[in-house]
């Protein structure tokens, strides 16, 4: 009876295991399956169809996000406005005359320029509650403002001095300090992304240089090129600076780094060209540029050196664009149909949006806020 036994569980195993293997329709090593009736299993010959693949998705362009901000006339005066990334909702912000705004790191607040009673001092808005507060108080030109990376204190340039000098003075308005003292003249002060180093502009050695600055008052030269040197703008990461390099009234853009080494230019002759912006990632420029029809925007790829041409026809971009805090747009102020508005350009897409129509809309800035 064992041996009975075990003869049926070896049976009854085998032929569980046949069972398995004619579902799966091979044995192990390759030989057909033959039926129970000793007939060959049946094969299914090859499709012969061409299977179609899916097609790779398209990749996703992220939604602008944030907030613009600009100057317009539409109500009488210039006055700050603030925009949705589409346009379709734009506020007034200031009853003040506004010029030359600069939004705070975390987007709260904007300083900007005001003349008020013949006398351009320095305000700052608190967007959310609209609270306006007088920063600059001296009987002459305070303009230029720049934000401190923490957002406590603000550089500029004034004329209190009977010229130029560099200022800093607490985002309250409280304790101004002189921090250049230079017959010759100083100016266009911006102060670095991450560190207590300004960037400024002088002529002190006999033409307008880059020079660096900090909140103890000591300079250091970065230019002393023989044509003068302007427009310095820092690298999201504060270790580069680039700046306009001019030749009578044309200019080259070129690149420093804040230790006065590595000079260099990415672009190689002189045209008409605009201050340069640099991207949200540091990885490009963005720049105003005459280019073979008119002008357009050019966006210079400081990895691998190419060139990618922005424009549309009937649309004359002025002044500098701004990048949008995601990067893969711009917002500029542009002469079309007659009148001075803001457009958004896609910039995978070479694709420009108005956003104003309402006479002169102009120096936008765009914050993530």
């Amino acid at each position: 009876m064992k041996i009975l036994a075990h003869k049926t569980i070896v049976m009854i195993a085998l032929g569980l295991a046949t069972t398995v293997l004619v579902a799966c329709g091979e044995i192990p090593g390759g030989s057909s399956l033959v039926g129970v009736a000793g007939q060959p299993t049946a094969t299914t010959a090859p499709s012969t169809q061409t299977e179609t693949l899916p097609e790779p998705p398209t990749p996703t362009i992220p939604e602008p996000i944030g907030h613009i901000i600009f100057v317009s006339d539409r109500d009488g005066n210039d006055s700050l406005y603030i925009s949705s990334p589409d346009g379709s909702e734009q506020t007034r912000l200031t009853e003040l005359e506004a010029e030359d705004p600069s939004i705070s790191p975390d987007g709260t607040r904007v300083a900007f320029v005001s003349n008020v009673n013949d006398n351009m001092d320095i305000y700052v808005l608190e967007i959310a509650s609209l609270n306006v507060t007088r920063i600059t108080d001296a009987p002459a030109k305070d303009a230029a403002p720049s934000w401190s990376p923490d957002g406590t204190r603000l550089v500029f340039e004034s004329f209190r001095d009977g010229n130029f000098e560099i200022y800093m003075v607490n985002a309250d308005g409280s304790a101004p300090t002189r921090l250049t003292n230079d017959p010759s003249g100083d100016s266009s002060p911006v102060w670095s992304p991450i560190a207590d180093e300004i960037a400024f502009v002088s002529n002190r050695f006999g033409n307008s240089d880059i020079f660096l600055l900090t909140p103890n008052g000591s300079v250091s030269t970065l230019t002393t090129n023989s044509a003068p040197d302007s427009a310095p703008a820092w690298s999201p990461d504060g270790s580069r600076i680039a700046y306009q390099a001019f030749s009578g009234k044309l200019s080259n853009i070129c690149l420093i780094a804040r230790d006065g080494l590595g000079q260099s230019c990415i672009t190689n002759s002189f045209s008409d060209y605009g201050s340069p912006v640099w991207s949200p990632n540091g990885n490009f420029l963005a720049i105003n540029a005459k280019q073979s029809s008119g002008y357009g925007i050019n966006i210079y790829n400081l990895q691998d050196n190419s060139l990618l041409q922005l424009s549309s026809p009937n649309i004359d971009p002025r002044g500098d664009p701004r990048w949008s805090p995601e990067g893969t747009r711009l917002v500029l102020q542009a002469q079309a149909d007659g009148n001075m508005d803001l457009f958004t350009v896609l910039i995978s897409a070479n694709e420009f949006t108005r956003l104003t129509s309402n006479g002169y809309d102009a120096e936008p800035a765009w914050s993530a806020q």
